[in-house]
């Protein structure tokens, strides 16, 4: 099966968890890069792997007189979008943008571009529908810890002879953009011009249980336990629970780099 068909899947599937429990946590990340884009003069803000939509409320303030379109080839995820005041959205896949050339005036890629299989195709696309001298914004991570209590996740699901991950390595592409260098390198092979390129290191302060409900609702944990019996699950689950109830606050923080760029189509193309 195509790994995108077979990761949107996924995401359908772990929408509301995703919804209660990560997305909450990787919104506050991805606010800066709108503090860099021209929003305020936009007429039509593509926000492509809208997800959930948590994004969609703080671009409505930051562009008031655009139309926001929201994306994204997971159709649960946007079935989750909850606003009093919904934006258009589509089921589509970032690699085949269905959307006229040059109708966007700023595009933004909030972590998702590393899961398109050719993150340079998407890239591409995105190019073509925006206007000339449009923006495109991107978010993606930089070094990145991991989640707090994984290796003990991995640990106890081994020790239970669970399957390895079984997500297709193709939708996980960070370490083709996790340095500004290949960031940047990625926008001048699609053609973008005068890419800003700027990191920041966030801190989120898990408790035990917000982290164990994370991880066993849409984390990595997830997709391991899913090949286990359920007597199997529950065993690695109240192990896992123990020892994460024993790290320290100082285990238990999150300190991701983030990496953001805004790069503009030029005029002359």
């Amino acid at each position: 099966m195509d790994p995108s068909t077979t990761l949107a899947a996924e995401y359908s599937g772990k929408a509301a968890a995703y919804t209660t429990h990560w997305a909450p946590v990787i919104r506050p990340m991805a606010l800066p890069l709108l503090e860099g884009l021209p929003l305020a003069a936009a007429r039509r803000v593509l926000d492509v792997g809208t997800g959930t939509g948590a994004l969609i409320p703080d671009l409505r303030a930051a562009a008031p007189h655009a139309t926001i379109i929201g994306i994204d080839n997971a159709e649960g995820m946007l079935r989750e979008q909850r606003h009093a005041r919904p934006s258009p959205v589509a089921v589509m896949d970032a690699q085949h943008l269905a959307i006229g050339p040059e109708r966007i005036d700023v595009a933004i890629l909030a972590f998702v571009l590393f899961h398109m299989p050719d993150p340079l195709r998407s890239l591409a696309e995105v190019f073509r529908t925006l206007r000339r001298g449009g923006r495109v914004g991107i978010v993606t991570w930089g070094l990145d810890p991991g989640s707090p209590g994984v290796a003990i996740w991995n640990e106890e699901l081994d020790r239970e002879g669970a399957d390895p991950d079984p997500r297709d390595r193709r939708v996980m592409q960070q370490a083709r953009m996790d340095t500004a260098d290949k960031l940047g390198s990625l926008l001048n092979a699609a053609g973008y011009a005068s890419p800003h390129i700027w990191s920041r290191t966030f801190h989120h302060a898990w408790t035990a249980d917000d982290l164990l409900a994370m991880q066993v609702g849409c984390g990595m944990p997830a997709r391991r336990l899913a090949s286990l019996s359920a007597p199997a699950q529950v065993k690695c689950e109240r192990r896992v629970r123990t020892r994460l109830r024993a790290m320290t606050q100082a285990e238990l923080a999150y300190r991701p780099e983030i990496l953001f760029a805004v790069a503009r189509r030029p005029v002359a193309l």
